[in-house]
């Protein structure tokens, strides 16, 4: 998605020369976008970061990951900094493009989203320094169902209604809580409930 309407129509017509993909929907507005809940837009999902207010991409993707948690996103900006891809990373994208890239970049880079990999371009990877941005890179490895169950232990739910919630065992919402954990660097309920709350899990 993006608020130039040249630049969208452009990108439909190339995805439209290519057998494997198809354009399912275009909006200009991260609220147009979010109407479309419960249904997933897309299998990935395109996204700018300069949007109109009162959702600018980089707001919206925490949302993203909780109302479609399946839904794989390619941020695709003209915003370079490694700050800035940091921040991406965190919030649960898959993936980050620089708009300057090539045509065939690009299509590429989708099809890699879309088969589960992670596509942050060596020179705009983020840099590492400390625990905390060790965090932040390590976030958008979080699988879906991982980042389901933050939220709802976000929420105060007990592994019992969590379990009951997704029609899944206890000891099975036990165990993705305790790679959540691992994988965040956190230790104990209570920092788990922070962690979740400071990065819009």
């Amino acid at each position: 998605m993006d608020d130039h309407p040249a630049l969208t129509r452009g990108l439909a017509a190339l995805f439209g020369q290519e057998p494997d993909l198809a354009v399912v929907g275009q909006f200009a507005s991260g609220a147009a976008l979010l109407a479309q809940v419960p249904a997933p837009p897309a299998d990935v999902l395109l996204l700018a970061l300069h949007l109109p207010p009162p959702h600018d991409g980089l707001a919206l993707l925490p949302r993203l990951r909780r109302g479609w948690p399946a839904l794989r996103v390619l941020v695709f900006s003209s915003a370079t900094s490694p700050g800035l891809v940091a921040q991406v990373a965190a919030a649960g994208a898959q993936g980050f493009l620089d708009k300057s890239a090539e045509a065939d970049a690009l299509l590429a880079a989708i099809r890699a989203v879309h088969a589960g990999q992670v596509v942050f371009p060596a020179h705009l990877r983020p840099r590492a320094s400390g625990p905390a941005a060790d965090v932040l890179l390590r976030l958008h490895q979080l699988s879906a169902r991982e980042r389901e169950m933050a939220g709802l232990v976000r929420e105060g739910l007990s592994t019992r209604v969590i379990a009951d919630r997704l029609s899944l065992a206890e000891f099975t919402v036990s165990t993705h809580r305790r790679n959540l954990m691992q994988k965040l660097g956190v230790h104990g309920l209570a920092e788990l409930v922070h962690s979740a709350n400071e990065y819009g899990l």
